[in-house]
């Protein structure tokens, strides 16, 4: 155990502070917070139980007593106003139970703006030299400052974990020192951090869910063929019971962006929270629990979070069990970075955090879903760096992280880097009516709002959120789900779970054009583009998944009778065009019109030379409109069978669309637009690529997996017509 660090840092005027990302962040006592040392031979527990009959007797009221094992500290939650010195002397001879300990600390811009953190000086510090440094210079700048080392390459690679060895040293004292030292890359000291959960979980009861349904698509029409409109309803329709009180999928459209793809199963996301185990509704993949440095990140019975934040993002679906994720065919990653503490609140510290962001990017997680906050940190950042660097083999890892509950202009710590790092989205919490979730806003929940400002990217759903609980007694329920799951902590994980769905259309894309492509494609809800309210609006699965695809296009067929025999032909609108992030040329076309028994009994080719290039973003189109080919029969009795495939070639941007900072001006690394709004440079000609669309209906295509990639056949059209029987079958895909 390391020594017992003594009053925290100071300046020449005062002030407080520790360096994180190079900035000086200011400190200040907590007033409501006193840890206590527990006395050796006690057990935490039992100092904490007795901790908390004597603060009953101090303050005549129950508090908060949370227990950190690791450092053989309690912490008390008075709550009342009473200086940190007076409960500590009040307390602390607790039947002997507890002597006074470190000073708990506020980062004082963060409490300022209600976010409370408990920051405790424990005595460990994060250093790394820079690599022109000796090891003998190192271990001279080591013995200076009265440092040892506890543990070498954590939690990074060339980075020391070490603490004071002189007792009335505070570790942020010398932090502050080392970093200021001529060849020290940055120091910091290794905090206890206690944070309340970014989650409350409602027990009022279901509200309406108000969601507004897809507008259904009128085909009756004939000159109202409908190539511009969305379509009008999912093909798939999972079994799982409480799909359809899950308004936070309706809303976003997931069922219909599973027509294209509903996750691969080699896509994992990592869920960096409080850990879990494995359930009945989704599918695991190896995870970590960083805590103890072991691969069981199982949670604790009271520790719900993660497992709920995993059904968000990947329950399966189709399986008659609970509800869906987003990604129903994408895999979890449990990484355990904190643990429960009681009264809402978890515990965790800077190196763990660290540690198990990296190890979740070494284990091949391709996003990382973060709902939870913890101060400013240089190890964290670099983390969340190396993510960006080295996740997904140098495409970068994508990672979604929640902006907080505090209802106010300020987005928490790691969300607000967003602006800072490619891949790297903020989400903010929408409710069933498309608000900024708020304490005034429509559903009722008047104790939390959405966090705002700046840094905000995108929305999601965060209000009464159906998911997985953990099995059984733990978690908040006594089965296995959840149905009032809330906060920015449920509204992160609608991302990751999109952006899993991304990848699985294409596995290439780099994380910035993932970031891309997730705002380009959100439903803005605010003022034209983006706003600090909503960032680039609520996210929207289908067409962010239409955007993914390279290509996309609208069909509509229908009968026409023509001749003196009535004869049936069809007539095809044919819409191609391009609503993704790369530039596309399209190569050519094929339309064929089928016989009973499958033959080709016609073809309409388009084989433009050269192809078509539509610019990305702009939904360039070609339009081959009133495509007519024979059919079979006639007035009296009809079918028809159809199919069509199509070849293209793209290139992929060489720069994101958008800067990384709202407002920002694009520099000479940025993707550069001419007049006309074409792309000047792109890199990384990737070739053919081939898709298409059947019509035919029999056994086989009609069983066609809504997973496959679009080269794979899907189900079009198809009508039958028997006037000598009456009969008349409508199958509309």
């Amino acid at each position: 155990m390391s020594p017992e660090p003594a009053a925290g840092a100071t300046e020449s005027n005062g002030g407080q502070y520790y360096y994180a990302d190079g900035e000086k962040v200011p400190l200040r006592p907590s007033p409501n917070l006193v840890a206590l040392r527990t006395e050796q031979g006690k057990s935490v527990a039992e100092a904490a139980a007795s901790i908390a009959s004597a603060t009953i007797v101090e303050t005549q009221r129950p508090v908060n007593v949370f227990e950190l094992e690791d450092f053989d500290l309690v912490v008390v939650d008075l709550r009342d106003g009473a200086s940190g010195a007076a409960a500590a002397g009040g307390l602390a001879g607790a039947e002997g139970a507890a002597v006074p300990g470190p000073t708990v600390y506020e980062a004082a811009a963060e409490a300022a703006n209600g976010f409370n953190e408990a920051l405790i000086d424990v005595g460990q510090i994060i250093v790394r030299f820079d690599s022109t440094l000796s090891d003998s210079q190192r271990e001279k700048l080591l013995r200076k400052h009265h440092v040892e080392v506890s543990e070498t390459d954590y939690p990074e690679p060339g980075t020391l974990l070490a603490h004071a060895t002189r007792a009335q040293d505070s570790a942020i004292d010398i932090a502050n020192k080392l970093h200021e030292e001529e060849g020290v890359e940055y120091a910091a000291p290794n905090f206890a951090r206690i944070n309340a959960r970014l989650t409350v979980i409602d027990d009022i009861g279901n509200v309406d869910l108000a969601f507004e349904p897809p507008e259904v698509i009128d085909l009756s029409d004939e000159d109202a063929v409908g190539l511009d409109e969305e379509p009008a309803g999912p093909m798939v329709t999972p079994n799982d019971p409480a799909l359809a009180s899950q308004w936070g999928l309706h809303k976003i459209r997931a069922p219909q962006a599973w027509d294209i793809h509903m996750g691969s199963p080699t896509i994992s996301v990592a869920v960096i929270d409080e850990g879990g185990a494995a359930h009945e509704d989704y599918t695991l993949e190896p995870g970590w629990d960083a805590l103890n440095n072991d691969g069981d990140p199982t949670s604790l019975p009271a520790d719900g979070h993660g497992t709920a934040c995993a059904g968000i993002a990947a329950a399966r679906a189709g399986n008659s069990r609970g509800g869906a994720g987003v990604a129903p065919g994408c895999r979890v990653r449990h990484i355990r970075i904190a643990r429960g503490v009681g009264g809402g609140s978890w515990f965790t510290t800077d190196a763990i955090v660290s540690s198990g962001i990296r190890r979740a990017v070494d284990l091949g997680a391709d996003v990382l879903s973060n709902s939870y906050r913890v101060g400013p940190s240089t190890a964290v950042t670099n983390a969340f760096d190396y993510a960006r660097t080295n996740g997904r083999a140098g495409k970068g890892a994508v990672i979604a992280a929640a902006t907080g509950n505090s209802d106010m202009l300020g987005v928490i710590y790691p969300a607000r880097l967003s602006p800072t790092i490619r891949g790297f989205l903020a989400v903010g919490a929408s409710n069933q009516w498309d608000q900024r979730k708020s304490k005034t806003s429509l559903d009722g929940e008047n104790w939390w709002g959405s966090n705002f400002g700046p840094e905000v990217d995108v929305v999601a759903p965060g209000v009464q959120i159906y998911t997985t609980d953990i099995t059984g007694q733990g978690g908040y329920t006594s089965g296995n789900y959840v149905a009032t799951f809330n906060g920015t902590s449920s509204a992160t994980p609608h991302v990751a779970g999109l952006a899993g769905l991304i990848l699985s259309v294409d596995p290439d894309l780099r994380s910035w054009e993932v970031e891309d492509i997730i705002k380009l494609t959100a439903r803005p809800l605010g003022p034209a583009g983006r706003d600090n309210e909503f960032g680039f609006g609520r996210i929207d699965a289908r067409r962010a998944l239409e955007a993914a695809s390279k290509i996309w296009y609208r069909v509509s067929v229908r009968p026409v009778f023509l001749g003196a025999g009535r004869e049936c032909y069809i007539r095809a609108y044919i819409r191609m065009y391009n609503p993704g992030i790369n530039t596309v040329r399209l190569n050519g076309l094929t339309f064929r019109s089928h016989g009973p028994s499958g033959a080709t009994l016609d073809r309409f080719e388009y084989r433009p030379n050269p192809g078509v290039v539509m610019q990305p973003r702009t939904n360039q189109e070609v339009r081959l409109n009133r495509v007519l080919l024979p059919a079979n029969g006639n007035q009296s009795s009809w079918s028809y069978r159809w199919t069509m495939n199509w070849g293209y070639t793209y290139w992929r941007p060489s720069a994101p669309a958008l800067p990384l900072a709202a407002g920002a001006p694009l520099d000479e690394h940025e993707l550069l637009l001419d007049a006309n709004g074409a792309t000047a440079s792109s890199t990384m000609v990737e070739g053919q690529k081939q898709g298409g669309e059947t019509g035919e209906h029999d056994a086989s295509t009609n069983g066609a997996s809504p997973t496959a990639d679009l080269a794979a056949t899907t189900v079009g059209d198809t009508i039958t017509v028997d006037r000598q029987s009456r009969s008349i079958t409508v199958v509309v895909r």
